[in-house]
Formats: C-alpha cells, sequence, structure tokens
C-alpha cells in the first residue's frame, strides 16, 4: 500500500460548511465534469470534508498486480475518538476501491454517515468509469485517426506516381520508387512529395521534369510564371 496523495485541508475550516443534500449534489456535478482521477478524487474529497464534524476522507484504489492506492485528504487538526463510514466506489458491477469517512461520533450534519459514504463511493466510481471511457475514446479516435492518414498516404502517393509515370513516360512501378527514392534523399515524406508533385500538376499546370530535379524553388518559379 502506497500513500500517494496526503494533503492536509488547512482552509477547510475557513470555508462555508454545507448540508449533506449539497454535498451531494456537487459531488454529483464533480463526477461529471472532472478532467482527471486525481483532482477529482480530491474535489470529492474537499466537497465531504466541508460538511461539519467530518475530518478525514481515504480513497483506496485498486492497481495492478494485486496492489492498492491510498490517497488521504484530513483537516490539519482532527480530534478523537472517530466514527468510521465505508463505502465501495463501484460502476458497472466493477469494484475499483473504497472510500472511507472519519468523523465525529455524534455528527449532526450527516443523517446516515453509512449511506453518505456509500453514495460518494459511488459517484467516484462513476467518475472513474467515466473517465475510463474517456480514455478509451481518445486511444480509438487516435487510432482512427492514424488509419486515415495511412489512406491518405497511399491515395496522394499513388495519384503523384501516376502523373510522373504518365509525364514522364515511365512505368507505376518505376515512377513510384522513383518518388520514394527522392522523398528519402531530400528528407521529406511521401506524402509531402506527393502533395508537392500533385499541386505542380492540377494548379500550377508544371510542365513534365525528371523527379530527380523536382524541387520546391522550381514549383514556386512555375506559379510565378504562369500567374505573371
Amino acid at each position: 500500500m502506497s500513500a500517494l496523495a496526503q494533503s492536509p485541508n488547512l482552509f477547510c475550516a475557513l470555508r462555508r460548511r454545507i448540508n449533506e443534500q449539497e454535498a451531494i449534489l456537487t459531488i454529483g456535478r464533480a463526477a461529471l465534469t472532472a478532467a482527471d482521477a486525481l483532482s477529482g478524487l480530491e474535489t470529492v474529497a474537499n466537497v465531504a470534508l466541508r460538511l461539519t464534524g467530518v475530518h478525514e476522507v481515504q480513497v483506496t484504489l485498486h492497481a495492478a498486480q494485486d496492489q492498492t492506492e491510498l490517497l488521504e485528504w484530513r483537516h490539519s487538526r482532527v480530534s478523537s475518538p472517530h466514527g468510521a463510514a465505508t463505502g465501495l466506489i463501484v460502476a458497472n458491477s466493477r469494484e475499483r476501491g473504497k472510500l472511507r469517512l472519519l468523523f465525529e461520533p455524534r455528527i449532526q450534519s450527516v443523517e446516515c454517515p453509512l449511506r453518505f459514504a456509500r453514495i460518494v463511493g459511488q459517484q467516484a466510481g462513476l467518475m472513474l468509469n467515466r473517465l475510463e471511457l474517456l480514455g478509451h475514446h481518445r486511444i480509438a479516435s487516435a487510432a482512427v485517426r492514424r488509419l486515415q492518414e495511412r489512406l491518405d498516404t497511399r491515395k496522394a502517393v499513388s495519384r503523384a506516381a501516376g502523373i510522373l509515370a504518365q509525364t514522364n513516360q515511365l512505368t507505376y512501378q518505376r515512377a513510384l520508387s522513383l518518388l520514394l527514392e527522392q522523398a528519402l534523399e531530400k528528407r521529406r515524406s511521401p506524402l509531402q512529395l506527393a502533395h508537392t508533385i500533385i499541386l505542380g500538376y492540377e494548379t500550377y499546370n508544371f510542365p513534365a521534369v525528371s523527379l530527380r530535379r523536382l524541387q520546391p524553388e522550381e514549383l514556386t518559379a512555375a506559379a510565378v510564371a504562369n500567374l505573371d
């Protein structure tokens, strides 16, 4: 078990106290808007600590290889003895950890500490589940973008090779080989070089030249000449 975060809430006592219903609503909003797990859990803990009599919030998360991670938030001064209530951090029938509240034995700001701890644990579980799904979505979107880029590259390179084959009386395979060799020699990506060839052919009516002499400045000069 490792204490990953331990942030004494030194200013919590100076903040406006809230009631149980306000705390539940605020925690629910935090679960829907948190940008990352640590800041989201910290927000949840800080809201709970604004309830009179709640002194500490402990979150134990399941980590890889049967390990756990412990995060703690507390007031700077904690009276004793404590009462305690624990709620599971769970969503979609998956338990992600536990949330434990430490409070004054005769706490009056929470009607039922156990019920409150369970509600907060459920909200924390929903937040973690939402963030995990967003992470999967970003990974999937990045994979789609990479595949689209590969497809766009193949289409552009194939079209540029066809243009070179037509304008220089080459076979398609020979034109493609020359294009790839030129891209490597000039330290440019095949897609960049393909776009240059297509732009010169379609936009500026660039005359047929050897791929070995194809330079950006040549296209610029041809473009200026055509505009004049």
